[in-house]
């Protein structure tokens, strides 16, 4: 389940930089939010003035009868981006249009969250990510591994990540089919963004085994868009890099 969340700029931020990683919420009077039906792995799509759409993961929802009682157990250290006085997070939360009411009737809920992405900085993040998980070495004396990185999107918001394994007798793959296996085995099938890192640390374009293998994952395939390119930003549908795929009527 999606969540349609707004924030201040202020805690977008901290989110983002990953020292708020728990938000408070109440089920305000008249509100069409109920948090207590909230539940892990459901993603939050948090919008800022500063820093337009953002994703997150929910990790665990719990719930208390009060702040006196959640600032107690949770802490503030990542359940507020002003302060670290538990008296004084407990006044600005109570003062927050609606949630003195809401609390005293309600209770209130810690929300554990996972910064995903910005939708306003994808492809940096995603650059970041394939680049992060580069790491060449040899493994043994007919195996190397980790020259090349890839990272992708998937339709349900989460970022996958592999990197190229080199064999002898061709048995090895690809960063992007590396990735592909991560996302499989996490349940999943639907990409909508790719980046690729190469040995040199520049974005990459997919080998010719890895279009067909994208191309294979599902009937939107087509529309995987590619960065080509980063600054600026420059990007490529997949279809556009396997023109008259033979398996349309197929997948």
């Amino acid at each position: 389940m999606i969540w349609k969340l707004k924030i201040n700029d202020r805690a977008a931020k901290a989110i983002r930089n990953k020292t708020k990683r728990v938000e408070i919420r109440a089920n305000k009077k008249d509100s069409p939010k109920d948090y207590s039906k909230m539940k892990k792995n459901d993603v939050i799509e948090f919008t800022s003035k500063e820093m337009g759409k953002f994703f997150v993961k929910v990790l665990e929802v719990n719930h208390y009868n009060n702040l006196e009682e959640l600032f107690t157990l949770e802490g503030t250290k990542y359940t507020t981006s002003s302060t670290n006085d538990k008296e004084e997070a407990i006044k600005n939360v109570t003062k927050l249009e609606g949630y003195e009411e809401a609390i005293k009737e309600n209770g209130v809920y810690a929300i554990h969250i996972m910064y995903l992405y910005s939708e306003n900085n994808i492809w940096m993040e995603l650059y970041e990510k394939a680049q992060s998980v580069r790491n060449p070495r040899e493994v043994s004396g007919m195996i190397s591994a980790g020259s090349v990185g890839a990272a992708i999107l998937t339709k349900n918001h989460n970022i996958y990540t592999g990197v190229c394994i080199d064999t002898a007798s061709t048995l090895g793959m690809c960063g992007e089919r590396n990735a592909i296996a991560n996302m499989l085995t996490n349940g999943e099938n639907e990409i909508v963004k790719l980046v690729c890192v190469d040995s040199k640390g520049k974005v990459g374009s997919p080998c010719g085994a890895c279009r067909e293998y994208l191309m294979q994952l599902s009937k939107n395939s087509k529309d995987i868009e590619i960065l080509r390119n980063l600054n600026p930003v420059e990007i490529i549908k997949l279809e556009d890099l396997i023109p008259d795929w033979w398996g349309y009527d197929r997948v």
